[in-house]
């Protein structure tokens, strides 16, 4: 993958310059609006490396290093949220990878995180994260998204106002 196809004039996906393993685009969709990105997703942390604020690493590096407070934690799919639910207060964010557009166990993860355990920070979905999906993450109580490099930004903020009347029930704390 060339640095120009990780990125695009929007400002969404990896951009040039970073690998793969590192997420910081320049904007991202928070609450409904364009926002600028103020997280750090490293989807593997180097050993040793150090972490701060606004910083999401991975559960396993997260767990390693004692739950440090401020630093926000990436659910994989496989991963338990419930080893975070003690901590939760002191986790500024959440980020759910969707490794692929039909992995859908991080819808699972949010509503379990915002549903069931009334988690108020920033649920931040990213990897293969499309248009398509995003109204139906946010009534699963996410309410970031950091797009795939091919999404344009203002257009995806339609898909929030697709439908005006649902079937399901619906509420989700936030």
């Amino acid at each position: 993958m060339t640095d120009e196809s990780k990125t695009n004039k929007s400002g969404t996906g990896v951009a040039k310059g970073e690998s793969a393993e590192v997420l910081h685009p320049d904007r991202m969709l928070l609450d409904h609006a364009v926002a600028a990105a103020p997280f750090t997703v490293r989807l593997t942390l180097p050993e040793g490396a150090a972490v701060g604020s606004g910083d999401v690493i991975p559960l396993a590096d997260f767990l390693a290093r004692g739950k440090p407070a401020g630093v926000g934690v990436l659910l994989r799919g496989s991963d338990d949220p419930a080893l975070i639910r003690d901590v939760l207060s002191t986790v500024p964010v959440v980020a759910l990878h969707f490794p692929i557009f039909s992995d859908g166990r991080g819808y699972s993860h949010a509503w379990r995180l915002r549903k069931a355990w009334r988690y108020g920070g920033v649920i931040l979905a990213c990897g293969d994260v499309l248009r398509d999906q995003l109204l139906y993450m946010s009534r699963v109580g996410i309410n970031a998204f950091y797009m795939r490099a091919d999404q344009k930004l203002e257009e995806s903020l339609a898909a929030f106002s697709l439908y005006s009347a649902f079937y399901q029930y619906h509420d989700v704390a936030r």
